[in-house]
């Protein structure tokens, strides 16, 4: 690579980091969500996980949340992504409770207030000698992935993309392939009896790529049986026939996360775009009668709240248990620069000056919000106002 390439290589990455934090820095403007003080908290991400983008950087947790590179596969292994300089940095925060490459008002975790106390999460067999030791670079390799390396998907919801993407042959098939390669070689090379997870997919469907259709359908998960699969789909092609193609490792999976982002069909279809209601909810109870006989360990329903759906927050819920899931979580919609900044303020429903923020509150005071089922994450602090409110309520009428 020439050094005029190279240097045009390296602005666009900037200009890309640049237009992430900007990204970030909106999600956090006009939220009830404060900063809070983590002194004495700890978040297990920075020390056991690794996202890899199609791009090729690696992170330590998902990019709207804390969304400073480690470094990048192209050019580095998976091992000296993981004890990366910036990755260092990034444990050290943490240690110093200053969170400092966290955007603490967006992130799940903080908001939830789900992140454990130094010494609870030293329970842990396997943080105990970190926390002990105060250790930045680890031994281990990172003990949770998660594969982000292909947006190929059958969906083009608008908060995610503006036209759908795939890539399955072609010069983009093979920049992922070899992103994918990489992790194969060095976590799948041979068979083993290490303790970890592969999440399949952050960035589009796993039924929908090829690259990850080719490792869910080829990997034999006797060679590896401590290995834990978790599935993040929209649910459509997560069919019968393509279930059954991964019947090598149906012991390995854990945990599966169907993507709704709606209570009914007509909302469905304005929220995932190109998908299909009946087929989804048929998938899903199919999933859900899997959970009740044993042979799945987990499922979750997610819904991404914004303008067109929030209204339906309740009938999700309701609809999350007649089909067998165990948990329904709730998020906010985030600026994954999709849309132009006035469209996406306009889908903010969590934020103080929408013109439907009321009615957005007026949806939680439901008290079925307060039920172990339903997981707020990032909007817990919405519920307090709700239920504040509510309260005030009826003081007035009383």
């Amino acid at each position: 690579m020439g050094l005029n390439t190279l240097k045009s290589w390296g602005d666009r990455v900037r200009r890309r980091w640049r237009r992430a934090l900007n990204r970030g820095r909106r999600d956090s403007e006009g939220t009830l969500n404060s900063e809070r003080n983590l002194e004495g908290r700890f978040c297990r991400n920075p020390f056991v996980q690794l996202d890899i983008h199609e791009d090729g950087r690696a992170y330590s947790c998902c990019s709207s949340w804390l969304p400073t590179p480690l470094g990048n596969l192209k050019t580095l292994t998976v091992g000296e992504a993981w004890n990366s300089q910036a990755s260092q940095t990034i444990r050290e925060s943490i240690f110093d409770g200053s969170f400092r490459y966290c955007y603490k008002k967006v992130c799940p975790a903080i908001q939830g207030g789900t992140l454990p106390t130094m010494e609870e999460a030293r329970r842990d067999p396997l943080l105990r000698d970190i926390i002990d030791r105060r250790q930045t670079r680890l031994g281990e390799l990172p003990s949770f992935i998660n594969l982000c390396n292909d947006a190929s998907c059958n969906l083009y919801c608008p908060s995610c993309r503006v036209e759908r993407i795939n890539y399955p042959h072609g010069k983009q098939f093979e920049k992922r392939k070899h992103l994918q390669d990489k992790v194969t070689q060095s976590l799948f090379s041979e068979p083993s009896d290490r303790h970890f997870t592969v999440n399949v997919t952050g960035s589009g469907d796993p039924f929908a790529s090829r690259v990850f259709r080719e490792f869910l359908y080829n990997l034999n998960g006797e060679d590896f049986p401590n290995l834990r699969i978790n599935l993040q789909t929209n649910g459509v092609l997560l069919t019968p026939r393509n279930w059954q193609r991964m019947k090598k490792i149906h012991r390995n999976i854990a945990a599966i996360l169907v993507s709704f982002d709606a209570g009914t069909e007509e909302t469905y279809a304005l929220t995932r775009r190109g998908g299909n209601w009946p087929l989804l909810l048929d998938n899903t109870a199919r999933l859900g009668e899997l959970r009740k006989s044993g042979k799945l360990n987990m499922l979750r329903l997610d819904f991404v709240v914004q303008r067109a759906n929030y209204s339906e927050m309740p009938a999700f819920v309701a609809l999350a248990r007649s089909l067998g899931a165990d948990q329904v979580a709730f998020s906010m919609v985030l600026d994954w620069g999709t849309w132009p900044i006035a469209e996406y303020e306009k889908h903010c429903i969590w934020k103080q000056d929408h013109p439907e923020f009321d009615d957005f509150i007026t949806v939680l005071e439901d008290p079925m919000f307060d039920d172990p089922f339903v997981a707020l994450g990032n909007l817990t602090e919405y519920r307090k106002l709700a239920k504040d409110r509510s309260l005030a309520g009826q003081r007035m009428v009383s």
